[in-house]
């Protein structure tokens, strides 16, 4: 990687907090996505909308702690920073998402012009899921970047049932690089598109073939697709419909809890992405940092020094010369 041209990656949607019933804590895929990203030594560009309140101030606090930029996040005088409550239970978690929130109103305008200060026009890799989308005035502002960027979009659908509709996520999934989903996931868009999804959660073996993620690939116009199987792993699926690669799930020593592992799974597969990475290679180290996730509370740990095994050879080696400087 010539790091006279850093990788760049810009990172649209929601910043928001997640409540628990002992604690509140930053949240937002998106956002974790652009924290991890920082803390493995990336510079992302995120952009969203935060309220002007104590949650925002938890936000900002958390990102300089990461030393995440917040040049592409505006702030929002009317409305409030984004909310989740999250319930937790035998069964998993069960999210209550809040309506007309501030990443709701993500400015179309300035989201453009600061993300063209920060790519110009270099070519960058594009994240974003399908929460944000929900609103016009968000999805305008995502045109807006996707028309004017010279991108490729990799997108984790992160489904919610919090108002976005089936039509417009996967109106907004062609022209899409990477597609990450969950195998639950895989299931629910293989029904969108009238396909049989019977088999989206079977475990595959490297050198499968399914007939139903062929035409998945070739309806969307993928490049790729990352399928997450929960605590059995992984798999990358190329254009084909043919598995490349399948990494079963690490063992976690000392679990916590799973929140966030999928916003990890995605922040190291654009890592991956950006620093060039084998697709095999980018699937394992993708899997082991989730599983790392898992090891600790919540979506994000509590010291930046966490990444420093994680980080990429040439990305340390990047920074340690400009620390040397």
């Amino acid at each position: 990687m010539n790091f006279t041209n850093t990788p760049r990656c810009v990172v649209f949607g929601e910043a928001l907090v997640d409540t628990f019933h002992d604690r509140i804590v930053p949240g937002g895929a998106p956002f974790n996505v652009a924290a991890h990203l920082a803390g493995l030594g990336l510079k992302p560009h995120l952009v969203s909308r935060i309220g002007h309140d104590d949650a925002g101030q938890l936000l900002r606090v958390l990102a300089h702690r990461m030393d995440l930029d917040l040049a592409g996040v505006q702030v929002d005088p009317q409305h409030q920073t984004g909310r989740v409550d999250v319930l937790e239970g035998p069964t998993g978690h069960v999210f209550q998402i809040a309506q007309d929130q501030a990443y709701d109103h993500i400015d179309a305008n300035d989201a453009l012009d600061t993300t063209l200060d920060y790519a110009g026009s270099h070519p960058t890799w594009l994240y974003f899921g399908t929460l944000a989308l929900r609103s016009a005035h968000s999805r305008a502002s995502l045109d807006a970047m996707r028309s004017n960027l010279v991108h490729r979009a990799f997108v984790d659908l992160n489904w919610r049932d919090a108002g976005t509709t089936p039509e417009q996520a996967l109106d907004a999934l062609h022209q899409v690089s990477v597609l990450k989903l969950s195998e639950e996931e895989l299931e629910r868009v293989l029904n969108w598109l009238g396909q049989p999804g019977k088999h989206a959660r079977a475990i595959p073996a490297a050198g499968d073939y399914r007939g139903e993620i062929l035409a998945l690939m070739y309806d969307i116009d993928l490049e790729w697709l990352l399928v997450t199987h929960g605590d059995q792993g992984a798999s990358a699926w190329s254009a084909d419909g043919v598995c490349a690669a399948y990494v079963p799930a690490e063992p976690v020593p000392h679990m916590q809890d799973t929140v966030g592992a999928g916003d990890a799974f995605s922040a190291m597969a654009l890592a991956g992405l950006m620093t060039e990475r084998p697709i095999g290679q980018l699937l394992r180290q993708s899997v082991a940092f989730a599983s790392a996730i898992c090891g600790v509370r919540g979506a994000l740990p509590r010291q930046a020094d966490f990444y420093r095994h994680w980080q990429h050879d040439d990305v340390r080696k990047h920074q340690d010369a400009h620390a040397q400087a």
